[in-house]
């Protein structure tokens, strides 16, 4: 029965980090202060109120409008919101442990990195630092209560997989920087999966990288199969390495179970 109730609180907060990851979207690509000014309409500049900012419930009283200059607002922050509330509240029914909060934390940051890197094709340092401290400081305090911290990889496994994201990456650019004289994975996906690893460890690493690529052809066999690109169209590959993340999170251990039995 308490679950459920961490599961509804867990789900309030991440509609509130929901907002804040709309907030990082819109500012970070366009260098500007996370923090001020205060938010305000995209249309009108109006500052908006309290009233004006509730996750989901604004939008939905406001029909989709501004208040001041009734002005057209995309779903999409309402989406984003209510996706960030069902990542937090998958974490604690997941773990059913404290180990949901730096989790929690970490599908915040893949969920910000989606978004900005599916924008403009670049992915923040700053977001990747930040998950990196939370994914450091998990795994130090598990050393020392495992019992209250479960479900983080021990600390070598943490930096093989910190290693094993990185690394495969880095390679297959430096092989595509020499032998196709262009890019072939920008160094943001090196450093997200590094991040990434440390949460994961090198085993699920490896099957988030699996999931990645397999989503990411079948998104590039789409896109070619219905003329929306050519051969040699660059696409974001953080997204599919965000979701595969996230995925080897959660199904994992068992997708390793059902793979070698």
């Amino acid at each position: 029965m308490y679950i459920w109730i961490w599961i509804t609180y867990a789900f309030i907060f991440g509609l509130c980090f929901g907002a804040f990851a709309n907030v990082l979207a819109y500012r970070l690509p366009r260098k500007l202060s996370v923090i001020k000014p205060a938010s305000s309409c995209p249309a009108c500049k109006h500052r908006l109120g309290v009233l004006d900012l509730i996750p989901v419930l604004s939008h939905a009283f406001l029909r989709g409008r501004c208040r001041y200059c009734k002005k057209s607002i995309s779903v999409r922050y309402s989406i984003v919101e209510l996706i960030c509330a069902m990542l937090f509240a998958g974490m604690v029914f997941f773990t059913t442990s404290l180990s949901a909060i730096p989790l929690a934390f970490l599908a915040f940051i893949l969920l910000a990195i989606t978004l900005i890197d599916w924008s403009i094709q670049e992915i923040p340092n700053n977001l990747v630092i930040a998950g990196s401290i939370a994914g450091v400081a998990w795994i130090a305090a598990a050393f020392f209560i495992p019992e209250i911290l479960p479900h983080a990889p021990v600390w070598h496994n943490a930096l093989i997989g910190a290693a094993v994201g990185a690394m495969p990456l880095l390679l297959i650019d430096r092989v595509c920087i020499w032998a196709l004289k262009k890019d072939g994975f920008g160094y943001g996906d090196v450093k997200l999966m590094a991040m990434a690893g440390l949460f994961l460890g090198w085993h699920l690493t490896l099957v988030a990288f699996l999931f990645a690529f397999i989503t990411a052809g079948a998104y590039a066999a789409f896109l070619m199969a219905t003329g929306r690109a050519k051969t040699g169209t660059y696409i974001a590959f953080g997204p599919f390495l965000c979701a595969g993340s996230l995925a080897a999170l959660w199904f994992g251990q068992e997708f390793m179970g059902l793979l070698f039995t």
